[in-house]
């Protein structure tokens, strides 16, 4: 880009349009500017121009100003999704069955799931883009929420008269794990599919996604279904 704009400025000068004097001798390309002199040397009747330019940003730069700008809001945004749920996942305010570390753990587990698929991807050699890392936790905090509130709700729904835990268990895992591995089945083969396209970023993206999402299933149905046991056992 410096370049470009340096041609500019010596095209410029060498017809005679001179809106700044440089301050420093190195701000034109002086072999440009000779070349141009010459040509309308040779051809007298030529019509001078002016030539004018309008510099932007490239579009990574631009995603990463705009990052830095909105850091605050995407943190606070996440704390407030923490505490959210914390709190809805359990039966607040009761400070016996509130199960706001059970939330926590959930939380963890999505995390979790995101820095594995992160690691296996650059593993791999597969560069992280941008739009992965502003978009995959996200992702994968909305499909883990979701997922959680899931599995909770259906070890509520199960039969006070039930007694044992791992019936109880499996009884919740019974109702909602079919639907739950079928939407995380199909969400991760539709990004694997999209790794087909050969554009680099939707690569990486597609693939951190995928990854994420499989990972988040895998340990949704175990970590936190063994956090759910232990919250269960102190009930």
């Amino acid at each position: 880009m410096n370049v470009f704009i340096k041609n500019i400025k010596s095209f410029n000068h060498a017809v005679g349009y001179q809106d700044e004097l440089p301050s420093q001798l190195d701000d034109y390309n002086w072999d440009l500017v000779d070349k141009v002199k010459r040509i309308y040397q040779d051809n007298p009747k030529m019509l001078k121009i002016k030539i004018d330019y309008l510099s932007e940003r490239s579009i990574p730069d631009q995603i990463i100003q705009t990052s830095e700008q909105n850091s605050f809001i995407v943190l606070l945004s996440y704390l407030l999704m923490f505490v959210y749920v914390g709190i809805a996942i359990g039966y607040f305010p009761s400070f016996v069955h509130n199960r706001f570390l059970l939330g926590l753990s959930g939380i963890a587990v999505v995390i979790a799931s995101l820095i594995i698929s992160i690691g296996i991807t650059l593993f791999i050699d597969i560069p992280l883009s941008m739009i992965s890392a502003e978009v995959v936790p996200f992702l994968l905090l909305a499909i883990g929420v979701d997922n959680m509130f899931i599995i909770v709700w259906a070890e509520k729904e199960v039969s006070t008269q039930i007694t044992s835990i791992e019936e109880r268990v499996a009884l919740a895992l019974k109702e909602v794990g079919p639907s739950v591995f079928t939407a995380a089945f199909c969400e991760s083969l539709a990004f694997f599919i999209g790794i087909l396209t050969g554009v680099p970023a939707l690569v990486s993206f597609c693939l951190v996604s995928g990854i994420g999402v499989l990972v988040d299933f895998l340990l949704q149905v175990t970590v936190f279904f063994n956090q759910l046991i232990d919250y269960i056992c102190l009930s």
